[in-house]
């Protein structure tokens, strides 16, 4: 038999949902609703903590907004244990068991998740502390800047690392946010070396 949440729990969860969603710039319900593939009456639903979402949801949750689920669930991030972006770079890299192939085509995958996890992790940090007039009704604009700032990382990744190394709106940011870029540029960089390395047999 399935086990609920408790309603303070779930109240909890739902105050969390609700501010990271605002947070990531998604103004309307609706819009967030339709990036998870859902109705939105449904997805409501978990912000007046009516129900509680699947877990394969929370996950399509967290890809969304760009947290991690403990950010999403309200559990302290446990740092001593290492970084979960630097884990997945080190899970991906190189192994004489997989073929030249399979390599390739996961490093590129990595390189390429990785590239936009890092756009729009400085995309989201940027729009939190410029000051600048938003389009009216625009829902996409952060996603426009996401993309092209992705498209430079593809294209060019280390001097557009660079840039965003010396972009003055993301000095003078919290430390959280530093060790998550931080994280994000290391995973990247180490992403790149990884997928350039050539093939041996």
């Amino acid at each position: 038999m399935a086990q609920t949440l408790a309603p303070e729990v779930r109240a909890r969860f739902a105050q969390r949902l609700k501010a990271l969603r605002s947070q990531r710039g998604f103004d309307r319900a609706r819009y967030f609703a339709k990036s998870l593939g859902i109705e939105e009456n449904r997805y409501t639903r978990y912000e007046r903590a009516e129900v509680e979402p699947s877990l394969t949801l929370i996950h399509k949750m967290c890809e969304t907004l760009r947290v991690s689920p403990n950010e999403l669930l309200g559990f302290p991030d446990v740092r001593q244990q290492g970084s979960p972006v630097l884990a997945l770079a080190e899970a991906s890299a190189p192994d004489s068991t997989r073929g030249p192939s399979e390599m390739s085509a996961k490093g590129t995958d990595l390189v390429s998740s990785l590239a936009w996890s890092l756009a729009a992790e400085a995309v989201a940090i940027r729009q939190g502390r410029v000051v600048r007039p938003k389009p009216a009704g625009d829902p996409l604009a952060a996603l426009r800047e996401t993309s092209a700032l992705f498209s430079r990382l593809q294209a060019e990744p280390f001097e557009t690392v660079a840039a965003i190394l010396a972009d003055a709106a993301l000095k003078d940011i919290g430390a959280e946010h530093k060790t998550r870029l931080a994280e994000l540029i290391e995973a990247y960089t180490r992403s790149i070396s990884h997928a350039s390395l050539p093939q041996t047999r």
